[in-house]
Protein backbone atom coordinates (compact mmCIF):
# COMPACT_ATOMS: atom_id res chain seq x y z
CA UNK A 1 0.00 0.00 0.00
CA UNK A 2 1.71 3.20 -1.25
CA UNK A 3 1.23 6.33 0.17
CA UNK A 4 1.97 9.82 -1.06
CA UNK A 5 4.05 12.30 1.21
CA UNK A 6 1.51 14.53 2.08
CA UNK A 7 -1.14 11.52 3.14
CA UNK A 8 1.94 10.67 5.48
CA UNK A 9 2.47 13.91 6.87
CA UNK A 10 -1.30 14.01 7.76
CA UNK A 11 -1.71 10.75 9.79
CA UNK A 12 1.62 11.33 11.73
CA UNK A 13 0.59 15.02 12.16
CA UNK A 14 0.24 16.24 16.05
CA UNK A 15 -2.64 18.55 17.48
CA UNK A 16 -0.75 21.41 19.85
CA UNK A 17 2.46 23.38 19.92
CA UNK A 18 5.41 22.29 18.39
CA UNK A 19 8.90 22.64 19.79
CA UNK A 20 10.93 24.81 18.11
CA UNK A 21 14.55 23.64 18.13
CA UNK A 22 17.17 26.28 19.08
CA UNK A 23 20.05 26.04 15.71
CA UNK A 24 23.36 26.36 16.80
CA UNK A 25 25.61 27.50 13.75
CA UNK A 26 28.54 24.85 12.87
CA UNK A 27 31.56 25.62 13.87
CA UNK A 28 30.44 27.21 17.49
CA UNK A 29 31.71 25.25 20.68
CA UNK A 30 31.36 25.09 24.23
CA UNK A 31 33.81 26.89 26.07
CA UNK A 32 33.79 24.54 28.90
CA UNK A 33 33.24 20.71 26.78
CA UNK A 34 31.76 17.83 29.67
CA UNK A 35 32.55 14.38 28.11
CA UNK A 36 28.89 12.40 27.31
CA UNK A 37 27.36 15.81 27.55
CA UNK A 38 26.99 18.19 24.49
CA UNK A 39 24.08 19.79 23.77
CA UNK A 40 23.30 23.81 23.86
CA UNK A 41 20.21 25.31 24.09
CA UNK A 42 20.34 28.97 25.86
CA UNK A 43 16.59 28.24 27.11
CA UNK A 44 17.17 25.53 29.59
CA UNK A 45 21.16 25.85 30.31
CA UNK A 46 22.15 27.75 33.17
CA UNK A 47 18.87 27.52 35.12
CA UNK A 48 17.18 29.43 32.46
CA UNK A 49 14.59 27.14 32.28
CA UNK A 50 12.63 28.35 35.60
CA UNK A 51 12.12 31.28 33.55
CA UNK A 52 9.88 28.86 30.74
CA UNK A 53 5.97 28.39 31.22
CA UNK A 54 6.01 25.06 31.62
CA UNK A 55 8.76 24.89 34.42
CA UNK A 56 7.13 22.40 36.65
CA UNK A 57 6.75 19.99 33.42
CA UNK A 58 10.62 20.83 33.43
CA UNK A 59 11.48 20.01 36.73
CA UNK A 60 9.63 17.21 37.11
CA UNK A 61 11.46 15.82 33.51
CA UNK A 62 15.25 16.55 35.31
CA UNK A 63 13.95 15.57 38.43
CA UNK A 64 13.50 11.75 36.79
CA UNK A 65 16.44 11.86 34.94
CA UNK A 66 18.77 12.15 37.99
CA UNK A 67 16.41 9.49 39.81
CA UNK A 68 15.49 6.48 37.40
CA UNK A 69 18.53 4.30 37.13
CA UNK A 70 20.43 1.78 38.50
CA UNK A 71 23.84 3.88 38.16
CA UNK A 72 26.34 4.09 41.16
CA UNK A 73 27.89 7.85 42.32
CA UNK A 74 31.67 7.95 42.82
CA UNK A 75 33.00 10.98 44.23
CA UNK A 76 36.11 12.09 42.09
CA UNK A 77 38.06 13.72 45.10
CA UNK A 78 40.39 15.86 42.65
CA UNK A 79 37.40 17.47 40.90
CA UNK A 80 34.57 17.26 43.28
CA UNK A 81 32.28 15.82 40.89
CA UNK A 82 30.36 12.41 40.53
CA UNK A 83 31.18 9.94 38.23
CA UNK A 84 28.98 7.32 38.07
CA UNK A 85 29.26 3.31 37.48
CA UNK A 86 26.39 2.51 35.40
CA UNK A 87 25.05 -0.18 33.13
CA UNK A 88 24.91 1.50 29.94
CA UNK A 89 26.41 4.54 28.49
CA UNK A 90 23.18 6.04 27.60
CA UNK A 91 22.50 5.49 31.72
CA UNK A 92 25.63 7.82 32.36
CA UNK A 93 24.83 10.16 30.09
CA UNK A 94 21.67 10.84 31.36
CA UNK A 95 23.12 11.26 34.62
CA UNK A 96 25.80 13.47 33.42
CA UNK A 97 22.37 15.59 31.67
CA UNK A 98 20.50 16.10 34.52
CA UNK A 99 23.89 17.01 36.89
CA UNK A 100 24.60 19.56 33.94
CA UNK A 101 21.05 20.48 34.14
CA UNK A 102 20.88 21.47 38.50
CA UNK A 103 20.00 17.99 39.45
CA UNK A 104 23.14 15.94 40.30
CA UNK A 105 22.89 12.69 41.80
CA UNK A 106 24.96 12.05 44.64
CA UNK A 107 23.78 9.31 47.06
CA UNK A 108 21.71 6.32 47.43
CA UNK A 109 21.27 4.02 49.89
CA UNK A 110 18.96 0.50 50.18
CA UNK A 111 15.85 2.45 50.44
CA UNK A 112 16.61 6.39 49.19
CA UNK A 113 18.25 7.93 46.32
CA UNK A 114 19.52 11.46 46.94
CA UNK A 115 19.94 14.47 44.21
CA UNK A 116 21.73 17.92 44.71
CA UNK A 117 19.37 20.53 42.86
CA UNK A 118 20.63 23.68 41.87
CA UNK A 119 17.97 25.51 40.09
CA UNK A 120 20.24 28.64 39.50
CA UNK A 121 23.66 28.45 39.02
CA UNK A 122 24.70 30.85 42.05
CA UNK A 123 22.35 29.59 44.50
CA UNK A 124 23.94 26.72 47.00
CA UNK A 125 22.04 23.12 46.54
CA UNK A 126 19.29 21.63 48.15
CA UNK A 127 19.74 18.14 49.09
CA UNK A 128 16.79 16.07 48.55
Amino acid sequence: MAMDLDESSRIGARSGPEIELEVVPKGVSCQNRIKGFSFEDNRLMNGNWVQEPNKDVILLFFRILALCHTAIPELNEETGMYNYEAESPDEGAFLIAAREFGFEYCKRTQSSIFVRERHIPSQEPIER
